[in-house]
């Protein structure tokens, strides 16, 4: 089977990461993060780490990793809901994205890269790929930019909207807003041929 290949339409790496599940308004979606070794494979499609970083990653043991990663996503994807909603996030949700961030930190390190210093999250551990996750998120939940955050009415992936009079519907035209325009297209000429029929 030819390995998933990841749409990367959110406009930021953690709603990129939401979107790792296939479908989030259907029960019981395809998962397309089931192991550590597609995570991996997620965070250098998505630009969160290098080949090298995801290859010496895979080399350590994962242990519960997975699981974490799970967990982040759907507090995620709550906060997420809940901001869509125009509700506030549950303080719970709130608590365990702070946990999250707060190891990443403990992690970081300062870097000179280009001439300016960065702070850097080595790949050296397997949680690094979470930790960079949840900087990425925490960096869009403070921003200017989370409130331009929106979802996707067929299939529920998260973007952010930054069209100029910010009219982005679908996560992409090429899939669910193509969908949607053949799908209307399909029912308008049926019309039209019952219509017609009718005269």
């Amino acid at each position: 089977m030819a390995a998933h290949r990841f749409q990367l339409v959110g406009g930021d790496p953690s709603l990129d990461f939401l979107n790792t599940i296939h479908d989030w308004t259907i029960p019981a979606p395809r998962d397309y993060l089931p192991d550590f070794p597609e995570a991996l494979r997620f965070g250098v499609a998505a630009g969160v780490l290098t080949r090298a970083e995801a290859a010496c990653l895979a080399a350590l043991p994962a242990g519960r990793e997975v699981a974490r990663l799970h967990d982040l996503r759907a507090t995620l994807e709550r906060v997420a809901r809940a901001h869509l909603a125009h509700r506030s996030p549950s303080r719970d949700d709130l608590d365990a994205i702070d946990r999250d961030a707060a190891e990443a930190s403990r992690h970081a390190r300062l870097e000179l890269a280009r001439g300016r210093m960065v702070r850097v999250i080595p790949a050296v551990e397997p949680a690094a790929l979470r930790w960079r996750l949840v900087t990425a998120a925490v960096a869009l939940l403070t921003s200017s930019r989370w409130s331009r955050v929106k979802a996707c009415p067929a299939c529920g992936w998260f973007f952010v909207d930054v069209s100029k009079n910010g009219s982005r519907r679908w996560c992409s035209m090429d899939m669910c807003g193509g969908l949607a325009k053949a799908s209307r297209y399909y029912w308008r000429t049926k019309k039209s041929r019952r219509a017609v029929a009718a005269t």
